[in-house]
């Protein structure tokens, strides 16, 4: 791909004023949302995530994610010049025909990808559901392990994937493809809505995996299923999403119900949560950059995307007018998210950084949410289409 088209994705919009004004769109039409009902945490929720959702080696959110987005209007020149929105990205895709492909991880040389098939919460136990083994230079997308029901978000290490399913969190052998007889953990029923993540961690020289459930819950367990600790426990209409690990402290989102906002504990549990930020009522998905939280929140035409600083002070609103956005990431100094939409080239998006509140299609087509990480210099991304429609993706 040659360098000026790629130009024209990766950096902030230029501003022209021999341009006419354009007109930033109505809100995405439609959306795609996990639905169904069930276990110990029913409630609602919209499909969605968070992070790269690999393991602990290639992505580390907030030191690979590129510098800030410049503050909305500082590329608006001085001449009252207009934005140029930038031109739709093909994109590269990687594989196809896939039915509902979720959640993504990267690890080493290959990328993870879970694949539903079905969400419904009843269905029956093996289902038909898989995670899928491919190359990041391309090729076939290889079942790595199958007999799941509804997968939604993945971690990978050295020697595992640690997957979260229907009736719990399993860890599959990378080698061999098998899964444990027992899962890790079995208090996680609800990863049809989404909105669940898995992240690797070490703690005291061990192993361990920070799960949030999308529900009630935020929860520790080590990597072979022992010393299980539950680090917040939200209130019966609350949802834990979000999660993601700084240091010694482990950040995540609250939506919802009784005193939502951004939170955050200790990894090893020995204090409880702390509310951080109560200007996000429900918020989705969260990462972390070197000097800001990125958070996306809402949806159903008010959906938005919000930038708080790490160091204190107010949020502020990015992107705005959305259907459900998911997984802000920073790639070279623009800001790139998902949101939930049906089949066109809507659900991957850039902030305008000289509009304020303005986000652009950059294409290329595809069904939201699914997911998005940043992988190197480029984006990975699943279109969530069921049935053949799906597809796992590149950009540039």
């Amino acid at each position: 791909m040659k360098l000026a088209r790629l130009s024209v994705l990766l950096f902030a919009v230029a501003c022209s004023s021999e341009s006419p004004p354009v007109d930033p769109g109505q809100p995405d039409a439609g959306g795609t949302e996990d639905s169904g009902t069930g276990g110990d945490d029913a409630g609602p929720t919209d499909d969605g995530g968070t992070e790269p959702d690999g393991g602990a080696e290639p992505i580390d959110a907030g030191t690979d994610a590129g510098e800030p987005v410049p503050d909305a209007g500082t590329d608006a020149g001085t001449d009252g010049g207009t934005c140029v929105a930038p031109a739709l990205e093909q994109g590269t895709e990687l594989a196809a025909r896939l039915n509902t492909p979720r959640r993504l991880a990267v690890y080493a040389t290959d990328i993870y990808i879970s694949e539903s098939h079905s969400l419904d919460p009843q269905q029956e136990d093996p289902g038909p559901g898989r995670v899928l083994r491919l190359s990041r230079a391309g090729g076939d997308a290889v079942p790595l392990v199958t007999g799941l029901r509804a997968p939604d978000a993945l971690a990978v290490d050295a020697t595992s994937v640690y997957v979260l399913d229907l009736g719990g969190l399993w860890r599959v052998d990378k080698a061999t493809g098998r899964k444990d007889e027992r899962a890790l953990d079995t208090t996680f029923s609800n990863v049809t809505f989404g909105n669940t993540e898995v992240l690797t961690a070490q703690l005291n020289g061990r192993d361990v995996l920070v799960v949030s459930t999308g529900h009630r819950r935020l929860v520790r367990v080590d990597t072979n299923g022992g010393n299980r600790q539950e680090l917040f426990l939200g209130a019966a209409n609350n949802q834990v999403r979000g999660a993601r690990v700084s240091g010694t402290d482990v950040w995540f989102l609250v939506a919802n119900g009784t005193s939502p906002g951004l939170y955050s504990v200790p990894l090893d549990g020995s204090a409880a949560a702390t509310l951080r930020d109560d200007s996000v009522t429900a918020g989705t998905s969260l990462e972390l950059t070197p000097t800001h939280f990125l958070i996306t929140d809402g949806g159903g035409g008010a959906g938005r995307v919000v930038r708080l600083p790490r160091s204190g002070g107010p949020a502020e609103v990015v992107a705005s007018g959305l259907q459900g956005p998911r997984f802000p990431v920073e790639l070279n100094g623009s800001l790139y998210f998902k949101d939930a939409t049906d089949v066109g080239a809507n659900f991957l998006r850039q902030v305008r950084a000289c509009a304020p509140g303005t986000s652009d299609p950059v294409g290329p087509a595809g069904t939201g949410p699914g997911a998005l990480l940043l992988d190197g210099t480029s984006l990975l991304y699943t279109s969530q289409e069921s049935g053949t429609g799906g597809s796992v993706g590149r950009v540039p």
